[in-house]
């Protein structure tokens, strides 16, 4: 098998940001169900053993191969095996629980931005999903969990398409990869080192630093301000100008009876195609 393909955990940390490599923990799996379930079992041995997670560390739990991937709204999420990246980024919640839900906002710039430093430019779909053009090359969920002592905790599961030629004829309509993109295949150790970079610094910059900086990032990132769109809400189709994105990650949009309309990322699916059909969308 393709060397690039495999998890090597020297390779990852030896690229890790020196500022950073102190404070990840990195567990690698040749395959197991779930990395967000690994993150949560990690929680449930430290507890165990009357260990926590040190103050603003990462625990990293990687897959070669992720045999029971979860999207968004309960979706399976199609791993793909060795050629794409399944990860959980775990870490204490701290601060403003209200607060952790957008989180995926820096989780998402964290991915898009690291995509960037390999020279390919994708965008942030709304609320968490990576795209170029109208297809996937990227999926995040995150989950809030609790421990016994009522501790909280954030799990970011990361599902990203590298090294991948083919998809199954269920997702092939609209699913992408790195290697599909650039032509060229590219070493996942690096590109995972280089995601936690990313992820470290943009998780920190929510949890500890300007929120208000990373959420204006992602609103910047997604450009969909002043966009008509179509969309299901609730299971019934609209169409609209989105007129703002507001601060807790909920979309207000002007609908064309003039009424305006708050929606959330839970009951809303944005048609990313008539993005692209009412406006100058790329």
């Amino acid at each position: 098998m393709n060397k690039l393909n495999l998890f090597n955990y020297d390779q990852i940390k030896v690229n890790l940001n020196n500022t950073f490599n102190g404070k990840v923990f990195l567990k690698i799996f040749d395959r197991i169900d779930s990395t967000n379930d690994q993150a949560k079992n990690h929680l449930k041995e430290l507890k165990e053993k009357n260990n926590r997670i040190y103050d603003k560390q990462i625990g990293i739990f990687a897959a070669d191969f992720q045999e029971k991937g979860r999207g968004r709204r309960g979706h399976n999420w199609f791993s793909g095996g060795p050629a794409g990246i399944s990860v959980s980024f775990l870490f204490e919640a701290g601060g403003d629980i209200a607060q952790i839900p957008l989180i995926t906002a820096a989780a998402a710039l964290a991915v898009n931005d690291n995509f960037k430093d390999f020279a390919l430019k994708t965008k942030v779909k709304w609320p968490n999903d990576i795209l170029i053009g109208n297809k996937k090359i990227a999926g995040i969920l995150t989950e809030l969990v609790f421990d016994e002592t009522q501790s909280a905790f954030v799990i970011i599961g990361c599902g990203i398409n590298l090294n991948n030629s083919t998809f199954n004829n269920k997702i092939s309509d609209f699913a992408t990869s790195y290697y599909l993109e650039k032509g060229e295949k590219i070493n996942k150790n690096i590109f995972l080192a280089g995601l936690i970079n990313k992820m470290q610094y943009y998780i920190d910059g929510y949890l500890y630093g300007d929120r208000n900086d990373i959420i204006e990032s992602w609103k910047k990132e997604l450009g969909l301000t002043g966009k008509k769109v179509d969309f299901i809400y609730k299971n019934h189709s609209y169409t609209g100008v989105i007129k703002e994105i507001l601060n807790n990650g909920d979309l207000l949009i002007k609908l064309k009876n003039g009424k305006t309309k708050q929606l959330d990322s839970l009951n809303t699916s944005l048609n990313y195609k008539s993005l692209a059909k009412y406006n100058d969308f790329k």
